[in-house]
């Protein structure tokens, strides 16, 4: 028998060799890779199209930044305005739901902080001109990189939805597409885009609703309602995807309740557990949806009408889910990715129930939208990363299928075309059709904006009094800057602004300044809007050309600025193509306001003539709410024109709509004057005073009254 050692405690043995730890786990490095990509395509470019100090123009006002941009940053600055009012969080607007508000107020007050530690505080004044005013880039910049970032997330979020239930090959190439794609980078780059944080919560919403489909708990159920209000109180249309838990959750029941007639799901508290969570979680998300729920109702039925309208160059009749299947979703991923995505949502249905949710919540999204009239792409970007985990199956699928085809028949050449290999050549397809578009767009924003390019040569070469004809998304000015009027234009239903699109309304302005963004709408349908295609054509015949962008290398919309003729047209023709224009009042605001306007610039130039007739000519467009202020106008011109029985009678008609308006008791006062009736004259006057002593003319009010009452007791 062998001897058995027996150590004694305490006495060392021989020595042993260290034990080596035990490696952690290892660095994903595939992983990492991915996120770097993601976060440094969304850092490209992104301080293109900052607010330029430069130009003096607010965040607000310059139509070259992103509209959804500067609505965020406004709504959410009016909640606080830096500390200079009390906290308002209710947006007072239901036609978005408020959390992409209330994010930006956090990154507004958080921007406030970062002022405060690095520079020791700002002003409320200083604060405003950083956020919205005209040295808004640094705050914008700032917005800008955590809307980066959150974008990185979804792609993060996308491979590990695809990886869990597609496998690892799937989850990356599903990422790796969405990382790529142009849609998803540039908005990335907003202000709290209310598109990309919908897209946030939707696939935080998917692995619950998967585990429920598959037989999961109540907290899974509650989970995923959760994430889809929260969803909705980015976006109202993600809500229809709540319609996806009676279907997991039938699923799921179903199997054992067929001898029970099959609808026993209805029953389960999961089920109504995760169908209250959504409202829940949006009344959490945007709780003045529902307490200003008079101001909401109102605002939901301007959008359906908005949503549901004709919009000029841009709806598709009569839904415009077409519009999606055939044009927006082909553009925002690329033919190739977008065909393989349908056979991969074949696939993804026939795979069982997962596969079946998979591919139904991109489907809900794109049918919710196409309901509405309008297409617009950034609407279904919360589907894109479904249809590109069907892209990715589909490339998996047809590498492999193409391999097993080749490889008996071409023995040499399918030893070198991998499945791994034939699927990164699909992929690199797919990438590389929108990708080029990502390019050309990431040129166009690093190009000067022809909107402040056309800003700068009307400062540098027109008077200040040059009298302008403005279109929208054209160059912007204040009222102390130039003297302008900006034509009306009607996105929604846009036949209605037809009366200001005749050439003679043109006569008395010297310059017009065009904007293609408005222009090539109406080109694209002249049948429905042959008044306007003429009023364009007449430009270009009789007025010269002065300036105009160049295309090539500048970006945003071609901007023309011409010289128009003298006399072009008599106060007679304008009355004429007024009244066949508008044969009735249309009672439309933005119509009345352009007369308003017109009759005030006419005013400033000492053109009471001229401004007397667009005053009458917005008395027939018929807004009752404008009425006093263009019959108080109408009594000024008449006024200067010597005719103070017909000013002193519309001037009582505008006091008579708004008796405590002091300037009219002013102006009324004035007339009075030039009348002789010196007592009904002072009596006005001090009733000015007496509504506010400190209005704009109260200086020049209380020295008539002083001349009157030295008069009186001169008498």
């Amino acid at each position: 028998m062998p001897k058995t050692v027996h150590r004694s405690r305490g006495k060392a043995g021989p020595p042993r060799a260290p034990r080596r730890p035990s490696p952690g786990p290892r660095p994903d490095w595939l992983l990492l890779g991915l996120i770097a990509l993601s976060l440094a395509i969304r850092l490209w470019g992104i301080q293109d199209r900052l607010p330029d100090a430069t130009l003096g123009i607010n965040l607000l006002d310059d139509t070259a930044v992103e509209e959804t941009d500067r609505t965020t940053v406004g709504r959410a600055w009016a909640m606080w305005q830096g500390g200079a009012r009390a906290l308002d969080l209710n947006p007072h607007t239901g036609g978005w739901p408020a959390l992409s508000f209330d994010l930006t107020l956090a990154l507004q007050v958080a921007y406030k902080l970062g002022a405060s530690v690095i520079a020791g505080g700002a002003s409320q004044a200083r604060l405003q001109h950083q956020i919205i005013g005209a040295d808004s880039a640094p705050f914008y910049l700032f917005a800008r990189i955590v809307g980066a970032l959150i974008g990185t997330v979804t792609v993060l979020l996308t491979f590990r939805l695809g990886t869990t239930c597609l496998g690892r090959g799937v989850g990356f190439l599903a990422a790796l597409l969405l990382a790529m794609n142009p849609l998803h980078v540039l908005t990335s780059q907003h202000v709290s885009d209310p598109n990309l944080l919908a897209l946030l919560f939707v696939l935080l919403a998917t692995p619950p609703l998967l585990r429920v489909a598959e037989g999961g708990t109540l907290r899974d159920s509650i989970r995923a309602g959760a994430m889809i209000g929260l969803a909705g109180a980015c976006k109202y249309v993600p809500l229809a995807l709540g319609a996806l838990l009676p279907l997991a959750h039938g699923e799921w029941a179903g199997k054992g309740s067929r001898g029970r007639g099959g609808a026993s799901f209805l029953m389960s508290p999961a089920l109504w557990a995760g169908v209250a969570a959504i409202p829940v979680a949006l009344f959490v998300g945007s709780p003045f949806l529902f307490i200003d729920w008079k101001q909401t109702l109102v605002d939901i039925t301007a959008q359906r009408r908005s949503l549901f309208s004709e919009w000029v160059g841009q709806s598709a009749f009569p839904l415009s889910l077409p519009s999606y299947l055939w044009v927006s979703l082909p553009h925002a991923m690329g033919w190739v990715a977008y065909l393989l995505a349908i056979a991969g949502l074949v696939l993804l249905w026939r795979m069982g129930r997962i596969g079946r949710m998979l591919a139904l919540i991109p489907v809900l999204i794109v049918l919710a939208n196409g309901v509405l009239r309008v297409a617009q792409e950034r609407y279904v970007l919360p589907a894109l990363p479904f249809l590109y985990l069907g892209t990715s199956l589909a490339i998996v699928r047809a590498a492999g299928w193409a391999h097993a085809r080749l490889r008996p028949k071409v023995a040499t050449l399918a030893g070198g075309l991998s499945p791994a290999l034939l699927a990164g050549l699909l992929a690199v397809a797919a990438i590389a059709w929108p990708f080029q578009e990502l390019l050309a767009t990431r040129h166009s924003l690093g190009l000067p904006d022809s909107r402040h390019l056309s800003r700068r040569w009307i400062r540098e070469h027109l008077p200040r009094d040059a009298r302008m004809a403005l279109e929208l998304y054209g160059p912007v000015f204040d009222d102390a800057e130039r003297t302008f009027v900006v034509w009306p234009f009607f996105a929604m239903h846009s036949r209605v602004g037809s009366p200001a699109y005749h050439p003679e309304f043109l006569d008395g302005f010297e310059v017009h300044v065009a904007s293609s963004e408005i222009s090539r709408r109406f080109e694209s349908e002249p049948a429905r809007h042959p008044v306007e295609v003429g009023y364009y054509r007449w430009l270009e015949e009789h007025a010269g050309v002065v300036w105009e962008s160049d295309v090539k290398n500048t970006s945003g919309p071609h901007i023309v600025i011409r010289r128009l003729p003298p006399g072009i047209s008599t106060r007679e023709q304008r009355d004429s193509v007024f009244a066949a224009a508008m044969p009735r009042p249309s009672e439309l605001d933005r119509i009345e306001l352009w007369c308003v306007d017109c009759s005030r610039l006419f005013a400033r130039f000492g053109d009471y003539a001229r401004s007397e007739e667009w005053a009458r000519r917005g008395l027939r467009v018929g807004v009752s709410s404008m009425e006093p202020q263009l019959r108080a106008g109408l009594a000024m011109a008449l006024w200067y024109q010597g005719q103070l029985d017909s000013a002193d009678a519309e001037i009582r008609a505008a006091i008579g709509k708004a008796p405590r308006e002091p300037t009219f008791r002013a102006v009324h006062g004035a007339i009075l004057v030039e009348m002789k009736r010196s007592d009904e004259a002072l009596e006005e006057l001090r009733k000015a005073i007496e509504l506010d002593p400190n209005h704009p003319q109260a200086a020049a009010v209380r020295e008539q009254i002083a001349q009157l009452e030295a008069a009186r007791k001169a008498r």
